[in-house]
């Protein structure tokens, strides 16, 4: 396997930190239930698996105002990006919110969002939840 140059790194390293950000900006949308800025982000063919179920953006969009989203912290959020166009970011928090007044449960998760590069926006198609022991 061919080494990266460090020019390709530091290339890697901005666009993994830029989608990191995207990402804390998914989150702030569904906790401001902005529907515009989480289809800015998300789009229509964006999948989404929570423990409740897989949910395609079109139904999370209609069902946001039912629910309150929110997070304790992220840890250990990191990325890589197997290839030009795709980056993986997988990390750790605890989801603080309910749907349809049921409360989330309270343990943490390991969050996984793979995100896509569409013309010149990167964009998340597949966030996967997974319920861990504290």
């Amino acid at each position: 396997m061919p080494r990266k140059s460090p020019r390709r790194i530091a290339e890697s390293t901005a666009i993994v930190q830029h989608v990191i950000e995207q990402e804390k900006l998914v989150w702030k949308a569904a906790k401001e239930r902005d529907g515009e800025a989480f289809r800015q982000l998300v789009p229509e063919d964006g999948i989404m698996i929570f423990r409740s179920g897989i949910m395609r953006q079109p139904e999370y969009l209609a069902t946001m105002k039912s629910r309150t989203v929110g997070h304790s912290k992220w840890r250990k959020m990191k990325g890589f990006m197997p290839n030009a166009t795709t980056v993986i970011l997988t990390y750790e928090t605890v989801r603080i919110g309910s749907f349809r007044g049921k409360r989330f449960p309270s343990d943490p998760v390991i969050e996984s969002t793979t995100w896509i590069k569409r013309g010149k926006r990167w964009v998340a198609v597949l966030n996967q939840e997974t319920p861990v022991q504290a």
